[in-house]
């Protein structure tokens, strides 16, 4: 590889590493700061999900190969399927814990199925 080749290569896999890390911080930021638990799950999934699949990007970008590119493929698509589902089965299981719903939250949803019982666990 030429040089300049290496160093446009070490300086996108950089690029996307720090992209993710920024996106790590974010969400710690969003978990301390934010006033409800929904809108920290919300923090937590989404940036959480994006961070990651851009760090492991940047490692495939660094150190590409057929090995490393199927584990981290595979990684990647495992993120991107299971971070959704277990975001959505806190933010139920916080619903039907009781928390208080945020303020400007106008349709609810899951209302009749909680039976106007706050604290109700089913």
């Amino acid at each position: 590889m030429s040089p300049l080749t290496e160093t446009l290569q070490a300086a996108g896999g950089g690029l996307l590493l720090a992209s993710g890390i920024a996106l790590f911080v974010v969400a710690a930021v969003g978990l301390i700061r934010f006033p409800d638990p929904y809108t920290r799950l919300t923090a937590v999934t989404k940036s959480g999900t994006l961070g990651l699949v851009l760090v492991l990007l940047g490692v495939l970008v660094m150190d590409p190969g057929i090995a490393a590119a199927i584990k981290l493929i595979l990684a990647i698509m495992l993120q991107l399927l299971t971070a959704p589902i277990g975001g959505l089965s806190l933010s139920r299981g916080t619903f039907r814990s009781g928390a208080a719903l945020p303020v400007g939250l106008q349709y609810d949803q899951m209302s009749e199925q909680r039976g106007g019982q706050h604290g109700a666990h089913r």
